[in-house]
């Protein structure tokens, strides 16, 4: 979570996949939520139709779910961090260098998402 979350404060794209739409929609919600109070001015789109994937190569930073019968499809793109819902796992390219919290911002984030 704290890497998805230092990913949208850089201004990086996120990429959510799921079979589930409803868990598509509570992980993108639950990220932008995470950002208050600060507001995610970019592209957030929690549920993307099959005929607007193409906005995934988009320049922009954005927070995006697709449903995994596209994954194959996702995996092409080499700028965006992708998070597998089913799976529980998060790829992070090779070409983005993901900052981490300073250390006491770090341990107190922790702490309050371990409430969550």
């Amino acid at each position: 979570v704290l890497s998805l979350f230092c990913a949208v404060l850089t201004e990086n794209k996120v990429l959510f996949h799921s079979a589930s739409f409803q868990r598509l929609s509570d992980a993108c919600r639950a990220l932008e939520s995470l950002m208050f109070p600060l507001k995610y001015s970019y592209p957030y789109i929690p549920i993307l139709p099959a005929q607007l994937l193409e906005v995934l190569s988009s320049p922009t930073p954005f927070i995006i779910g697709v449903h995994s019968v596209f994954r194959n499809d996702i995996h092409e793109l080499l700028d965006v961090i992708i998070a597998d819902l089913d799976g529980g796992t998060i790829k992070i390219p090779e070409c983005i260098h993901l900052s981490q919290l300073p250390e006491p911002l770090l341990h107190q984030t922790q702490m309050a998402l371990s409430l969550v």
